[in-house]
């Protein structure tokens, strides 16, 4: 998948899943991949606008992976909803906590997971 022009400014780590997300109908307008030790100090987000049922299917989608038996993710994930300035509901995609304690010690495993949203994106 070949990336638009602007894309560069996107942080490295996290630069397939903002695209992966645009292509299947997420407007993507900020993201961030995390900085800073523990990796909860500065985490990930992804803010984007799109129809409710989209962020609806996205946030069903991360709890049953939450609920299973072995999760897929090694953070819990949430989609939350806020209005802009303009007073348009937008999103935001991001990991609640780890389903692992020494999970906020490895940046590893928000790396792991943004390759595994990039599926889940995929409806």
């Amino acid at each position: 998948m070949s990336l638009p022009a602007g894309y560069y400014r996107i942080d490295p780590d996290i630069r397939a899943l903002v695209a992966a997300m645009n292509v299947h109908g997420f407007r993507t307008y900020a993201s961030c991949q995390g900085h800073g030790f523990p990796v909860t100090k500065l985490p990930p987000y992804i803010a984007f606008s799109c129809p409710v049922k989209m962020a609806a299917l996205l946030e069903q989608r991360l709890r049953q992976d939450a609920e299973s038996a072995i999760p897929r993710l090694t953070w819990g994930w949430s989609v939350k909803g806020t209005f802009n300035s303009d007073f348009q509901l937008c999103f935001r995609l991001q990991p609640e906590g780890p389903h692992h304690w020494y999970h906020r010690y490895c940046r590893r495993s928000l790396r792991a997971d943004f390759r595994t949203l990039v599926r889940l994106v995929n409806p």
